[in-house]
This record gives C-alpha cells, sequence and structure tokens, in this order.
C-alpha cells in the first residue's frame, strides 16, 4: 500500500462487494455490509503487518492502517491489536487509534439518537 490511490481503489472494492453482498442479501442494509467488510478487511490488514514484523518483511505503513481504521476498520483494528497482540506497546499509534475510536463511537450514538 504505498500510495493514496491504492488505498482509494481498495475502498472503492469494498463499497462494491457490500452492494454486490446487499443484493444477494437484501434485508441487510448497505451500511452495514460495507462496515463489516471494512472491518474484516482491517482485521486481516493488522494480522498481516503482524506476521511481516516476525519475519522482518516490508510492513504495512501506519498510515494506511490509520485509514482504513478512520473510514470505518475501527472495530476490526482494535479486535486485531487485541487478539494478535500487535501494536500495543507503541503509545502513539494506540493513542491514535483510541481517539479514531471515541470518534467513531461519538459518531454512531450521535446518528442512532437524532
Amino acid at each position: 500500500m504505498c500510495c493514496n490511490g491504492i488505498r482509494i481503489i481498495l475502498m472503492f472494492t469494498l463499497a462494491v462487494l457490500s452492494f454486490t453482498l446487499n443484493n444477494f442479501i437484501p434485508s441487510i442494509p448497505v451500511i452495514l455490509w460495507y462496515l463489516m467488510t471494512i472491518n474484516i478487511f482491517t482485521f486481516l490488514l493488522l494480522v498481516i503487518d503482524k506476521i511481516y514484523s516476525l519475519k522482518d518483511r516490508k510492513r504495512v505503513p501506519e498510515m494506511s492502517l490509520y485509514f482504513f481504521s478512520t473510514a470505518g476498520g475501527v472495530f476490526g483494528a482494535l479486535l486485531a491489536m487485541i487478539i494478535a497482540k500487535h501494536k500495543i506497546r507503541k503509545k502513539l499509534f494506540l493513542s491514535i487509534q483510541i481517539f479514531i475510536s471515541l470518534l467513531w463511537v461519538f459518531s454512531i450514538y450521535f446518528v442512532l439518537t437524532n
């Protein structure tokens, strides 16, 4: 994930996948399909980064992890951090993830109450 173009293409692909899944199971709204796919993708991205860190390979840039967390994959990122025990000791990464999580929680609360 070298640049923003690839990240945007991946986001577009996840959105198309969400609409496709909605055609097969229309009882689940597209936004929920999107949130499920982005969270699964972000979870896998952090697990891949963990595996790469153990094998001393080229890592996934932290900006990509922040991008997909902010785009809706924050809960998948937190789950991967807990399960894979990845990036928990990095204070800056952890504080940014907590900030993104709080932003999402307040956003969801605001949408549900209004």
